[in-house]
C-alpha cells in the first residue's frame, strides 16, 4: 500500500500596512543595474551605485516627502535630507540614492 504523504501549505503573510497603502503622489524609482562600463552617448544619464537607500524626494511648497522603492515614507527618518530639500526654492521630483559615509568619505550602508 502506498503511504500518502501529507505536507502543510504555506502561504505568505500579509504586506505590512506601509507596503498596501503606496501614496497616491508616489513614483516607483529607477532601479540601478550592474554594467561593465558606463553608458556613452546622447540620451544617457547615469550615476555610480552606492552603498544608501534609493529614495524619491517630492516638493511641493513646503511640503517634502522621501519615499522608499516600496513606498514607504523615510521624511521623519532622514531630517536632514528632508530639511535641505525643504530650503530649495522651487517643486521637484527627485530620484537619488540616500547614503551615509563613514569617517573616510566612503560610502557605507551600515551607517544609514
Amino acid at each position: 500500500m502506498r503511504k500518502l504523504q501529507i505536507r502543510p501549505m504555506l502561504m505568505r503573510s500579509p504586506a505590512p500596512a506601509w507596503r498596501r497603502r503606496v501614496p497616491a503622489a508616489f513614483i516607483p524609482p529607477c532601479q540601478p543595474v550592474v554594467a561593465d562600463r558606463v553608458p556613452s552617448g546622447d540620451g544617457w544619464l547615469h550615476e555610480l551605485k552606492h552603498d544608501g537607500f534609493r529614495i524619491i524626494a517630492r516638493k511641493e511648497g513646503d511640503h517634502v516627502r522621501l519615499w522608499s522603492r516600496n513606498g514607504r515614507d523615510w521624511s521623519a527618518e532622514f531630517v536632514a535630507i528632508t530639511a535641505a530639500l525643504r530650503g530649495l526654492p522651487a517643486d521637484f521630483v527627485l530620484d537619488g540614492e540616500a547614503v551615509a559615509h563613514c569617517s573616510e568619505g566612503l560610502p557605507t550602508f551600515m551607517a544609514c
